[in-house]
C-alpha cells in the first residue's frame, strides 16, 4: 500500500515506497491511485515502472468505480492535466479463502470534501518535523508486504474532518471504509448466533450452580464461530441458506455479539437460587422468567438511550472493544504492514500467541497452581504473620508483585494492553496508597479491631475471628432478634474490605463533579447534536437510524412489568422502590460509561450503594432488598456490555436495526434459557445446592446473594456505618470523593500534568479488592508500562499493528485452556494433588492467620452486650 500524504495543491499526492523497492526521489500519482494494492495504469506509474514489469505485472483496465475507493476529489486531478485512470481496488482477501477479492466499492465519507494542503516537500512532511525516509523496505519483501507502518499512523491525533479516526489507537485496528455489498442480514448469521445463544448460555448456567465451576466466555464462541461460518460458506448451496462463499467480517461481530449478551449467567437466576433453596420459598414460573427478562432487557434499553454520548462520538474509544474488533480483523485480512522491522502478519503473530499462551496456562491453571499465586517468599518463612500479610496473594497485600498466571493479571481490570499509560498510573498508584500505604497503618494500629481479622479478605466476621453466622440472630420473617444479636456480636469488617468501602463512597459522589468539570461541554453538545462526527460516524449516516423511542419503550416496558412482577409475588419491593431501583442506573449509566470507554476501568460500584439504599430503606425484609438490588446494580453492569458491542457494530458499519434485533432477540432467548436451566435443575433434583450435593452442585452464587442478603436486609448497614458505629467514619468518603475532584481540578488549571490524575480511575480500579489482592494489580501495571509505556513510545509501529492482537490471543488462549482443563482433566480426574498445589494454602497467608491472637476474655470488641 502507498502511504498518503495529504493532497497537496496540484490535486497529485507525493508517494514514496512501493512493494518493497526504494524511490530515490518523490514520485506522483493521482489521488485514484490509493488503495490496498498498487495497480495503477497512469502515465506517471507507467514511466517509473515501464523497466519493472515483473515488480506487478500487466497492468488491469481502469475500473469505473475507481474514484470512490479512496474518497478524494479525482476531478483536480483530472483539471491538473493528469492521467488518473487506474485498475480496480485490489485486496487480498482474509477470512475463509485466500487469494484476490471481487472488486468492491468502499463506501467513503466527504467525497468532494477539499482538505488543506500539505508540504509539497519530503523534507518538510512530517508533522513532527522529521522527514519521510525514501524506504523502509530491504529489497525481497515484495512477495508478502506491501507498506510499511510507520511511526506517525500510531502516534499522530487526526482532526475529526480527517478520512480516518482521530485517535491513533482505533486507527489501528478499525478501517475508515464500508463495504455496503456485504451480506450481514443473513441466514447463516441468524443461524449461528442464535445457536450459540442457546448453548452457550444453557451450558455457562448449568455449570454456574456447580463449585468450581467453568465458564466459557464469548471469546470461545467468537473463534468457533470462524470455522463454522467459513464451513457453511463454502459446503451450503449458494441460496437463501447461503448468500455467498464468502462468511464476512459483519456476519461474525454480529454472531460474536449475540453470544456476549445472552452467553453470561443472568444475574437474576442467583434470586432464583437463593429464593426457592435458601428461603425455601414455592418456585413460580412466571416471577421467575419476568425477574430474568426485566433484568436483561432493561440494561438493553438504557444502553440505547445512552447511545447518543456513549457510542457515537469518536472519543468513547471503548479498548476491550477494540481488543475484539483486532481479533475479528485478524481473523478475516490478509494485509500485512512492516512494523519496525517485524513483517509477520497479525494472524500468524495471534495463532502463535494464542497457541502459546493455551498450552502455558495448563501449568498455572493445572500442573502448579502455585505459579498463579508466586508469594515464595512466604513459601520460604510459612509461619511469619507479617512477611506472609505483607507478600501473600491470598489473604495479604501481594507485594511479592509477581504472577504467571495471565487470568490473575487480568482478573481485577481486564487486560493492561488495553488501559492507556496514564489511567495505568492512576491504577496503581490508587492501590499502593489505599492498600499498600494506609491499610497496613490501620491493621497494625488495630483500627477497628482489625488486627485480630485476615488482613484482606471479603468475609464478614464475629468477635472471635469466624465468619459470621447471621442464622444466630435472624427471627421470625426475616428480622433480628435484638436479644440474640447482643449476646453473639456485632459485624466486624477486614481492614481491606472497610477501606473498600471507604473508596466506593467517595467514587460514587465524586464522579459526577468529575464528569461535570471534564466531560459537561462534550456531553451537553452530544445532546444538542452540535458535535463534531468522525469518519465511523459519518459512515453510519448511510443506515436508517433506530428512533429513541424504540429504546425507551423496551425501557418503560420492563419497569412496568417489574412492578406487576413485585406487586403479583410480593416480594416486599413496593413499587417506589422499584422506580428507585431503576432510577439509578439511569442517573450512572453515562458517568461510569464514559469512564469504561476512555480508560477501560470500570467505576460501576452501585452493588454497594444498591445495598447500602436498600438495606436502610427494607430493614427487616432480606427478599426486598436483594431484589432492590438486583435490579439497581445489574441495569448498569448489562447496559455497559450493551453499549460496548454498539460501539463494535460502530466500528464495523453494522446496520443499527439489524444490531437491535440481534441484541433484543438474543438476549430474550437466552434470559429465557439460563430461568429454564436454573428452575430445572433446583426443583429436580434432590440434594442440589447443599454441602454435599452430588457432583458440587453446592449453588455458590446463590448461597453468597442468600448470605449478603441477610446482612444487608436484615442485619443492615445502620449497625455497621451509622454515626457511632465501629465504621459510621466511612461516611465521610461521600464527601472526599467532590473534594478531592474539585481540588485537582483546580491545580489541573495551573499545572497540566495534574489533569492526568483521574479519582474515578483511582477509585474504581479498586472494586474487586478484595478478593483482588496486589499481584493483581501489580503485575498487571507491569504489564501495562511495557507495552502502553515503554513500547508505544519508542516503537508505536509495532505498537499499532500487534498491542490488541495480543490482548486478544492471550485471552483466548486462557479461555480455551480453561475449558479444556476442565471438561477433559479436572471434571472427569479431578484436581492434582502435589507440594506445588497446596504450598500456598500451608501459610500464614493461606490460612489468614490474623497479626494479634485473641484475648484472654475470648473475644475482641466491646464488651459483651453493649452494642446495638
Amino acid at each position: 500500500m502507498l502511504k498518503r500524504r495529504a493532497n497537496p495543491p496540484c490535486g497529485r499526492v507525493e508517494c514514496r515506497d512501493v512493494v518493497g523497492r526504494a524511490i530515490s526521489g518523490p514520485l506522483r500519482f493521482p489521488p485514484c491511485a490509493f488503495s490496498s494494492a498498487l495497480f495503477p495504469s497512469c502515465a506517471s506509474c507507467a514511466a517509473w515502472l515501464g523497466d519493472r514489469p515483473s515488480l506487478l505485472g500487466p497492468f488491469p483496465p481502469p475500473h469505473p468505480d475507481t474514484r470512490a475507493v479512496a474518497g478524494w476529489d479525482c476531478d483536480r486531478a483530472d483539471s491538473a492535466g493528469i492521467d488518473d485512470t487506474m485498475g480496480p481496488e485490489m485486496e487480498e482477501k482474509g477470512g475463509c479463502e485466500g487469494g484476490m477479492q471481487t472488486p468492491t466499492v468502499n463506501q467513503h465519507p466527504n467525497q468532494n470534501e477539499h482538505r488543506p494542503p500539505p508540504p509539497s516537500s519530503a523534507s518538510d512532511g512530517a508533522k513532527d518535523g522529521r522527514p519521510w525516509p525514501s524506504s523502509d523496505f530491504q529489497s525481497g519483501h515484495a512477495d508478502d508486504d506491501i507498506s510499511i507502518l510507520r511511526d506517525r499512523d500510531a502516534e499522530e491525533v487526526l482532526s475529526y474532518d480527517a478520512d480516518d479516526s482521530p485517535f491513533p489507537e482505533v486507527r489501528a485496528v478499525i478501517q475508515p471504509t464500508n463495504d455496503l455489498s456485504l451480506p450481514v442480514n443473513t441466514v447463516r448469521m441468524w443461524t449461528i448466533g442464535l445457536v450459540f445463544s442457546i448453548v452457550g448460555s444453557g451450558l455457562n448456567q448449568f455449570f454456574s450452580l456447580r463449585q468450581p465451576s467453568v465458564t466459557i466466555s464469548a471469546l470461545v464462541a467468537q473463534l468457533l464461530a470462524f470455522p463454522i461460518g467459513c464451513a457453511w460458506a463454502k459446503w451450503m448451496p449458494v441460496g437463501l441458506l447461503n448468500p455467498d462463499r464468502h462468511f464476512n467480517i459483519k456476519e461474525h461481530a454480529l454472531i460474536t455479539i449475540m453470544a456476549n449478551v445472552s452467553i453470561g449467567s443472568a444475574a437474576a437466576t442467583q434470586i432464583i437460587e437463593a429464593v426457592v433453596k435458601f428461603y425455601d420459598m414455592p418456585s413460580h414460573g412466571g416471577f421467575e422468567v419476568l425477574l430474568c427478562v426485566t433484568t436483561q432487557l432493561f440494561g438493553f434499553g438504557l444502553a440505547g438511550i445512552a447511545a447518543r454520548w456513549l457510542v457515537t462520538p469518536a472519543s468513547m474509544i471503548w479498548p476491550q472493544v477494540l481488543s475484539n474488533a483486532a481479533l475479528l480483523t485478524t481473523l478475516h485480512s490478509r494485509q500485512n504492514a512492516m512494523a519496525d522491522g517485524w513483517r509477520i502478519t497479525r494472524l500468524r503473530f495471534f495463532l502463535v500467541v494464542f497457541i502459546g499462551g493455551a498450552v502455558w496456562y495448563f501449568a498455572p491453571g493445572y500442573l502448579f497452581t502455585g505459579l498463579s499465586t508466586f508469594s515464595f517468599i512466604c513459601w520460604i518463612v510459612p509461619s511469619n504473620v507479617i512477611v506472609n500479610q505483607l507478600f501473600g496473594q491470598t489473604t495479604g497485600l501481594g507485594m511479592s508483585v509477581l504472577t504467571f498466571d495471565w487470568a490473575q493479571v487480568v482478573y481485577a481490570n481486564q487486560s493492561p494492553l488495553l488501559v492507556p499509560f496514564w489511567a495505568g498510573l492512576n491504577v496503581m498508584g490508587s492501590f499502593a496508597l489505599f492498600f499498600w500505604l494506609i491499610c497496613p497503618i490501620i491493621y497494625y494500629t488495630n483500627t477497628w479491631y482489625a488486627a485480630y481479622l485476615p488482613l484482606l479478605n471479603s468475609n464478614t466476621f464475629d468477635n472471635t475471628a469466624r465468619t459470621y453466622n447471621t442464622t444466630r440472630i435472624m427471627g421470625p420473617n426475616g428480622s433480628v432478634n435484638q436479644t440474640a444479636y447482643r449476646e453473639y456480636s456485632p459485624i466486624f469488617l477486614p481492614a481491606g474490605y472497610a477501606i473498600t468501602f471507604g473508596v466506593a463512597f467517595a467514587n460514587l459522589t465524586g464522579i459526577f463533579v468529575h464528569i461535570g468539570l471534564y466531560h459537561g461541554k462534550d456531553l451537553w453538545q452530544q445532546w444538542k447534536g452540535t458535535s463534531k462526527q468522525d469518519v465511523h460516524a459519518r459512515l453510519m449516516t448511510r443506515y436508517p437510524t433506530v428512533p429513541w423511542w424504540w429504546f425507551a419503550g423496551v425501557t418503560l416496558l420492563m419497569v412496568v412489568l417489574s412492578v406487576v412482577t413485585n406487586e403479583v409475588w410480593h416480594t416486599g419491593l413496593p413499587v417506589w422502590a422499584v422506580l428507585v431501583a431503576f432510577g439509578l442506573p439511569m442517573i450512572y449509566i453515562i458517568p461510569v460509561g464514559v469512564i469504561k470507554a476512555v480508560t477501560n476501568i470500570s467505576s460501576n460500584q452501585l452493588n454497594l450503594l444498591t445495598e447500602f439504599i436498600g438495606g436502610y430503606a427494607f430493614l427487616g425484609r432480606p427478599l426486598a432488598n436483594m431484589v432492590f438490588k438486583f435490579y439497581g446494580y445489574v441495569a448498569v453492569q448489562q447496559g455497559l456490555e450493551f453499549v460496548a458491542d454498539m460501539k463494535l457494530a460502530h466500528y464495523l458499519h453494522i446496520a443499527p436495526r439489524t444490531l437491535f434485533v440481534a441484541q433484543g432477540l438474543a438476549t430474550l432467548i437466552g434470559a429465557i434459557v439460563q430461568c429454564g436451566v436454573t428452575v430445572f435443575m433446583i426443583t429436580r433434583i434432590d440434594g442440589i445446592c447443599t454441602a454435599d450435593a452430588e457432583g458440587n452442585f453446592t449453588c455458590p452464587h446463590g448461597r453468597v446473594t442468600y448470605s449478603s442478603s441477610l446482612i444487608w436486609g436484615a442485619v443492615g448497614p445502620g449497625r455497621l456505618f451509622s454515626p457511632g458505629q465501629i465504621y459510621g467514619n466511612l461516611l465521610w468518603f461521600f464527601l472526599v470523593g467532590p473534594v478531592v475532584v474539585v481540588i485537582t481540578y483546580l491545580l489541573g488549571r495551573r499545572w497540566k500534568a495534574v489533569n492526568y490524575l483521574s479519582w474515578p480511575v483511582a477509585f474504581g480500579a479498586m472494586s474487586l479488592v478484595p478478593p483482588a489482592t496486589g499481584v493483581s494489580f501489580s503485575s498487571w501495571w507491569v504489564i501495562n508500562l511495557i507495552f502502553n509505556g515503554f513500547i508505544r513510545r519508542r516503537k508505536p509501529a509495532w505498537w499499532s499493528k500487534y498491542n490488541y492482537v495480543l490482548s486478544a490471543a492471550l485471552d483466548c488462549g486462557v479461555a480455551v485452556s480453561t475449558v479444556i482443563i476442565f471438561f477433559c482433566i479436572t471434571l472427569p480426574a479431578g484436581p492434582l494433588n502435589w507440594w506445588g498445589n497446596t504450598v500456598y494454602t500451608n501459610t500464614a497467608d493461606g490460612k489468614g492467620t490474623p497479626y494479634r491472637s485473641l484475648p484472654a476474655r475470648g473475644y475482641f470488641g466491646p464488651a459483651q452486650g453493649t452494642w446495638h
